[in-house]
């Protein structure tokens, strides 16, 4: 299979190629995995500086998976990219034990970066962890609301990604939820939680067509002054707060719409055909030493 990403993504093929060649160079993979090792061998509870050498690890898988497909490596990309959503949304759940855990700290959630790791297993149709990804997204969205009272001050305060995943997380998982975005959601969100689940393709299609461009629009680097929803590579690569409304037509046995844009047809042309989850052992250890040392961890 030959893939055609969006003309958008033509830069980043180079950008990929030439970070994996460096960080390939350095060991980065086997210096974040042989460190991460090293902090699973140690007595006691798990240290949270693993969970940075995770985050390392995350990136490389990140970058990895996307390289794959900007060189239609349906192989590698099938193994890559199921790698990079387990690690993300492993690191998402572990910040979510600690906002659990610290009610009296609005630290959580990340904008823009918390919400996309917490997508990821539901345009992997990965249906358990996308609901325990669900459930704890919204918990830290009510608790930021909470604790942070003013709207300048909340963490969540756009009504963009974070805001329209929080909405269908709570409809599709069927999870109450108090919180309310301090802004308006923007039309191109709002138009897909209008017709996602339409069985008139020319509307859907005009949806996902709109909110693809937004995506677009929307993925730059962050700077000093100004964060972008789509800053991380993976992010600009699968849009995944899209892809997940292809996963949830599935899931429900609706008609298999094409969104009529490349930016969520091509990466979804991979992504609906794998069958059968590819485990990263190492994400699994840390997972399993998470939930014998931290009851609260989900």
């Amino acid at each position: 299979m030959t893939l055609n990403p969006h003309p958008s993504l033509k830069r980043l093929a180079e950008e990929c190629s030439e970070w994996l060649e460096n960080a390939h160079k350095k060991e980065h993979m086997e210096r974040y995995t042989s460190a991460v090792q090293n902090f699973l061998s140690m007595p006691g509870k798990l240290d949270q500086k693993a969970g940075l050498q995770l985050r390392s690890l995350a990136l490389f898988y990140d970058v990895a998976s996307c390289d794959a497909f900007l060189r239609s490596d349906i192989q590698e990309l099938t193994r890559l990219v199921q790698h990079a959503v387990h690690l993300r949304s492993l690191i998402f759940r572990w910040d979510g034990m600690y906002s659990d855990m610290r009610q009296d700290l609005g630290n959580w959630p990340t904008e823009f970066s918390d919400g996309m790791k917490a997508a990821g297993p539901c345009m992997l149709s990965w249906w358990d962890q996308a609901g325990t990804c669900a459930q704890l997204f919204i918990e830290m969205a009510e608790k930021d609301q909470a604790i942070n009272t003013t709207p300048g001050m909340r963490r969540i305060k756009h009504g963009t990604s974070d805001a329209y995943l929080l909405s269908i997380f709570s409809a599709e998982f069927k999870i109450p939820t108090i919180f309310v975005p301090p802004s308006v959601l923007v039309p191109q969100y709002q138009a897909v939680l209008d017709a996602w689940n339409t069985d008139d393709e020319a509307q859907f299609q005009a949806a996902m067509r709109t909110a693809a461009e937004l995506h677009i629009s929307r993925s730059k680097d962050n700077t000093d002054k100004i964060r972008f929803e789509f800053d991380a590579t993976i992010d600009r690569v699968f849009p995944a707060e899209l892809l997940a409304i292809q996963a949830l037509r599935r899931r429900y046995k609706l008609p298999e719409f094409d969104a009529d844009h490349a930016l969520i047809d091509e990466p979804w042309k991979v992504l609906r055909n794998i069958k059968s989850i590819e485990s990263n052992e190492l994400a699994k250890a840390v997972e399993d030493r998470l939930i014998e040392d931290y009851p609260k961890f989900r």
